[in-house]
């Protein structure tokens, strides 16, 4: 766990716009945001004298990061990689070990409220979109499938017809590359991470007061009166083995009714 340090606003303005011109530089020559802005931020850190990662365990996150480039495996689907390296980060300077988790689930929280949300706010904000496909697609109104060859093709035919507009490779847009998925996204994580390193270990694992008391350790025994109440007053239909659209056709149609839409092994209820 990382301890506090207490960073100036100098020092934060380097780390911020180092990790924001790594990024660019570190997924170009990866051509892989996840592991391009993960290596970029803990770069970033680093060069001002605080080691989140030795260089080796670094390597091999890096690494196991490139799998999370292209929302999931290069299909498009799932969260943008630089959002997955920001959030993982984030998640590892808050320091809720497994052990506290499985004490108090509630933890889950402290590991996302409020600085990894503050990173999928502003990708909406900015791009309108938080997963691969659809931040690629606002961004330049072309998102091909890159697990087709064909695709891969028009990518890179498109990258040196228009390299203006270009997804990855542009060096036209307004802020130049300032404007790529990376760049923002190690940008704003290097932020909420210095506003953590600013807290002492143990008050990053804080919970806002609206999500204290949410665990289920601590809801099971008042929640378990309220399932008992509720069985008691038969809430739910407990004892039906059919679905309330069913319940219903039986009601206006019969028996009859839910035969002839019956699906597997369902059973009208007796008459």
């Amino acid at each position: 766990m990382l301890k506090k340090y207490n960073l100036d606003e100098e020092k934060k303005k380097r780390i911020i716009d180092k990790a924001g011109h790594l990024a660019d530089e570190i997924g170009a020559k990866y051509m892989a945001c996840a592991p391009g802005t993960f290596d970029a931020i803990v770069e970033a850190f680093r060069s001002e004298g605080i080691e989140i990662f030795p260089p080796e365990t670094q390597k091999l996150l890096a690494s196991a990061f490139i799998g999370l480039h292209g929302g999931i495996a290069m299909s498009g689907v799932g969260t943008c990689g630089a959002i997955t390296a920001s959030t993982f980060l984030i998640s590892y300077i808050v320091g809720v070990t497994t052990e506290e988790l499985s004490r108090n689930g509630n933890l889950n929280y402290a590991s996302s409220v409020p600085a990894a949300i503050y990173i999928l706010a502003r990708f909406e904000e900015v791009y309108g979109a938080t997963d691969c496909l659809r931040l690629r697609y606002n961004r330049v109104q072309r998102a091909y499938d890159l697990l087709d060859p064909d695709g891969r093709l028009h990518e890179e035919l498109f990258a040196l017809f228009q390299p203006e507009k270009c997804a990855m490779n542009a060096a036209e847009f307004k802020d130049g590359r300032d404007q790529t998925p990376p760049v923002k996204g190690a940008r704003w994580a290097a932020e909420a991470i210095c506003d953590l390193l600013a807290l002492e270990p143990e008050e990053r694992k804080e919970l806002p007061p609206h999500l204290q008391g949410l665990g289920m350790q601590e809801m099971a025994p008042k929640l378990q009166k309220v399932a008992e109440a509720l069985k008691e007053m038969g809430f739910g239909r407990p004892n039906e083995k059919i679905s309330y659209r069913d319940y219903w056709t039986f009601k206006l149609k019969g028996k009859k009714g839910v035969e002839d839409n019956r699906v597997g092994s369902l059973s009208a209820p007796e008459d």
